[in-house]
């Protein structure tokens, strides 16, 4: 091999390599995340604790005409009740937020919590 052709055949063979390495970077895509069929929500801090509430996808698709409700995480020895109207769920799954204010707690001092619900999928 003439020297001519060597650094013929070396400047094919780094090209060749960059094409690869480019066309990886390019070629390559990311899987979207799947969403998950459930949203768990934190609330906003008071007395120096936190809760959370957990949303089904479905229960925002398909709202139940009377709403849910059910009670919050147990932080510092309680929870709370967390309510949610038919026309609420509706707003979330249309793409808007609402704040729920939990029900007040008697332990711990009397206090409620705001938890912002987004639709997470």
């Amino acid at each position: 091999m003439t020297r001519k052709e060597f650094l013929s055949f070396g400047a094919i063979s780094v090209a060749g390599v960059l094409a690869s390495v480019g066309l990886g970077a390019c070629g390559s895509s990311t899987t979207p995340p799947v969403p998950t069929p459930n949203g768990t929500f934190t609330s906003t801090s008071a007395n120096g604790h936190t809760h959370t509430f957990t949303l089904s996808q479905n229960d925002v698709q398909s709202p139940p005409s009377a709403g849910l409700s059910g009670s919050t995480s147990s932080a510092s020895g309680h929870t709370h009740t967390f309510a949610m109207t038919q026309a609420q769920l509706q707003q979330v799954n249309a793409g808007g937020s609402v704040t729920i204010t939990s029900g007040s707690s008697d332990t711990g001092g009397a206090h409620t919590h705001n938890f912002d619900i987004t639709k997470w999928f």
